[in-house]
Formats: structure tokens, C-alpha cells, sequence
């Protein structure tokens, strides 16, 4: 019997079947914080003084010689901010940007798409500095680590959110103060597994070689290679969970007044969570801030909202994001506050902020295309190709850093 026409036969003619669904971008998109600080983009010249108040005229007393005697000028001080910068680049080949142009040949754009994408890393890595100390350190290797493997266990599960794959990294054992300790040669990350966030996880990065064949031992701190002490000083520098000493910050010796100058602290780790929240919105408002919100890693906001429950009222955001974020709403000393979750925020800490004494100061756009010669993309010299590059000149500010609290989280 002769063989049956079958699917097989025909599948040299057989049409591929598309949906007309858009190709869905699973990279993070929403950053709270970036989103909601106010932005200055004025920010040219050498630097921009902040100055504050910090202490009143003490000639005072119930008698007059003696107040006349102690006369003294008010306690006044200027943080001088320098900018910092971060770029982006990306690079594509003649072929594939005619190859990928119009709808019947492609899903996306590779030109737009890699614009766009190049664009929301460079925005990306500014929203996870915003909330660190300016040493770039985005995570640590813990001591569980296996170091001649290429898996790695992080000192802290949660900053697997940190990382992406194809990044390159470099390895210190001092997280800020000596470039001259980076490891000999830097690190690819072939793998990452987000769903090992939780206390105790491991292996949650794999790199493409061994850890320890660019001299990295267990301690080290994680860093996007080149970014070492160069990072925007976000929430974790001007607002320290320990007091800060007296080695000057953007100018300032913040020892002589470390509340007013570096921000409240308050240690909840012994307390409900929403105990630690109310006590720190108390100290803002003692210091005279209206604590307006709290940023808090997503973990913390669902206990939050757990313990809750119906006490608060919720609302739901709109920002520049696909879905928009929620936060809920608590009562503090001198208002509400809303309670935002933010990926980008560090584990076990959360941020009571007075919004308004924040600034992100740029020249332009926090994140922009460079145009300098008025062209968006540049021909490559020796390859048949285009390049385009995105850069950022800025630096975060605080103008009353003492409006402003850390908090330790319960575990």
C-alpha cells in the first residue's frame, strides 16, 4: 500500500503560525523611588552647594550679660554635591537593523529595541544606586560559597535582584576606599535563579568560570565591572544605619551634628513592623520632617499588609510603568504616609522619607540619548554597524537629611 500523505511529509510547506500578541519584556520595570524623587536638571558647573541650618544662635539666658557673653552665629553648612556618571552602550549590525525593519519580517525593531532596552538598564542601575552608598558593591559572596565552582551563594539571598545575565563584574574585598584591591580579572554571569531570595537559599548565581579563577574568595564584594566607587551616594549615604563619623561628605563633617546632617536611625528589629515604622516616622517629625512615604522591599510589605489587614487604605499608583505600583497608607505623626514596594530597596531596611527634601540633580534628563553632533546613533568605524550610546551626569541630594529615617526591619 502505497504511504499515506502525512505532517511530515509536508512540512518543508507548511506555514509557521505567529499570534499577533506583543513580545512581552520580563525585565523589572517599575522603580518607585527613581520615579517619585524630585529632579532637578539644571545641574551644570563645578558642583551644587546644598546649604542648611543646622543649629541657632545660643546667646540666650535669663540674664543679660550672661546672654550677651555667648553670643554666637547660627550653625550653617553647605554640601557641596559633585556629579557622577553612568553610560550605556549598544551596538548592532548593519544586517540585522534592515533585516528586523517593518512588521512582516519581524517581531520587534532590533534598532528601537535595543535603544529602549539600553535606556531602561542605564534607568535601572540609577533606581538600585539611589538606594545605596555610592561603592557600587551590589552584592557580596557568602562564606557557604563553594569558591572553586562557578555557583555562588549571596551573604544576602535578596540581592539576587541585583543581577542580570551577561553582566560582567568585578571582585574587592574592601566594599569603598581601595580600587587598587579589585581581583585580577572580572566575572560573567551566565546564570541567575530569583527564586532563591529567601534566609538560607544558595546558589543563586552561576558565573561562566570558577570564582576563584580571578583570585575571588569568599567576602568578596560584587560590583558591575568599572563601577567600583563611582555609584551615585544614594539613601544608604546620606542617611547611614550607624552613626556617621566625621570623614567629610560632599565637604561636610556630619559628626557634629549626626542626626541633623546623616539622618535618623532606629533600630525595629526588636519590635512589630509596624511598631518600627511608627517610631521612626516619630523621629523624623520630632526633627520637624512631614514624613510623606516609606520605601520598603516587598518581603516587608506583605508582612505589613498582613498584619494590617483592614487598618489601612490602599491605592494603586500611576506611573510611567506598564502596571503602576500599590502602596498602602498609614497615619504618622504629622499625616499619612504611603507604604511603596520597591524591588530596588535593600533587604531588612526600610526608608521613612520627607519626598520633598530629596533632589536628583542632572544636566538634562536623568537618562538620555547622547546627541552631542545631533545624531541618535553613530556609524561604527570598523564594522558594518551602528552604535548608540546613552550617559547620565547627576548626583542625589538631600536638603534636610534629619526629615529623613533608616529603619532595621524585624527578620
Amino acid at each position: 500500500m502505497a504511504a499515506a500523505t502525512t505532517l511530515t511529509k509536508w512540512d518543508a510547506v507548511l506555514k509557521q503560525y505567529y499570534t499577533n500578541k506583543k513580545v512581552e519584556d520580563l525585565v523589572y520595570d517599575s522603580h518607585p523611588l527613581f520615579e517619585l524623587i524630585p529632579k532637578d536638571e539644571s545641574f551644570k558647573g563645578r558642583n551644587m552647594p546644598i546649604p542648611l541650618i543646622y543649629g541657632h544662635p545660643q546667646g540666650i539666658s535669663n540674664t543679660f550679660a550672661t546672654a550677651q557673653t555667648n553670643a554666637s552665629a547660627s550653625s550653617i553648612d553647605d554640601f557641596l554635591l559633585t556629579r557622577t556618571t553612568k553610560y550605556g552602550v549598544a551596538t548592532l549590525s548593519g544586517e540585522a537593523v534592515a533585516a528586523s525593519e517593518g512588521d512582516r519580517f519581524s517581531f520587534l525593531s532590533a534598532a528601537s529595541t535595543e535603544i529602549n532596552n539600553t535606556i531602561k538598564s542605564v534607568g535601572a542601575a540609577i533606581a538600585r544606586d539611589l538606594y545605596r552608598d555610592g561603592s557600587g558593591a551590589i552584592g557580596q559572596i557568602a562564606s557557604t560559597t563553594t569558591i572553586g565552582s562557578t555557583a555562588c551563594d549571596l551573604e544576602v539571598p535578596e540581592s539576587v535582584f541585583n543581577f542580570e545575565v551577561g553582566m560582567k563584574l568585578d571582585l574587592n574585598p574592601n566594599k569603598t576606599g581601595n580600587s587598587g584591591t579589585l581581583r585580577s580579572n572580572n566575572t560573567t554571569i551566565a546564570a541567575v535563579d530569583r527564586s532563591k531570595y529567601t534566609p538560607g537559599s544558595t546558589d543563586q548565581l552561576t558565573a561562566t568560570a570558577n570564582w576563584n579563577a580571578n583570585s575571588g574568595a569568599v567576602g568578596d564584594y560584587i560590583y558591575v565591572e568599572g563601577d567600583y566607587d563611582t555609584a551615585v551616594k544614594g539613601l544608604e549615604a546620606w542617611i547611614p544605619a550607624t552613626t556617621p563619623g566625621s570623614a567629610a561628605f560632599f565637604g561636610v563633617d556630619r559628626s557634629v551634628d549626626p542626626t541633623r546632617l546623616g539622618g535618623q536611625r532606629y533600630d525595629g528589629s526588636s519590635d512589630t513592623i509596624v511598631e518600627a515604622l511608627i517610631a521612626g516616622a516619630a523621629l523624623c517629625a520630632r526633627e520637624g520632617g512631614s514624613p510623606d512615604y516609606v520605601m520598603i522591599p516587598f518581603e516587608e510589605f506583605v508582612k505589613l499588609e498582613k498584619s494590617l489587614n483592614a487598618q489601612v487604605q490602599r491605592e494603586v499608583k500611576q506611573s510611567d510603568s506598564i502596571s503602576g505600583y500599590r502602596s498602602l497608607e498609614m497615619y504618622a505623626p504629622h499625616g499619612t504616609m504611603k507604604v511603596v514596594p520597591d524591588k530596588d530597596c535593600p533587604a531588612g531596611k526600610a526608608y521613612i522619607l520627607t519626598m520633598n527634601s530629596l533632589v536628583l540633580a542632572s544636566i538634562g534628563p536623568a537618562v538620555q540619548l547622547t546627541q552631542l553632533d545631533g545624531n541618535r546613533t553613530l556609524r561604527m568605524n570598523s564594522a558594518d554597524g551602528i552604535e548608540v550610546r546613552i550617559h547620565s551626569y547627576l548626583q542625589m541630594g538631600c536638603r534636610a537629611p534629619g526629615f529623613n529615617c533608616v529603619v532595621t526591619l524585624p527578620s
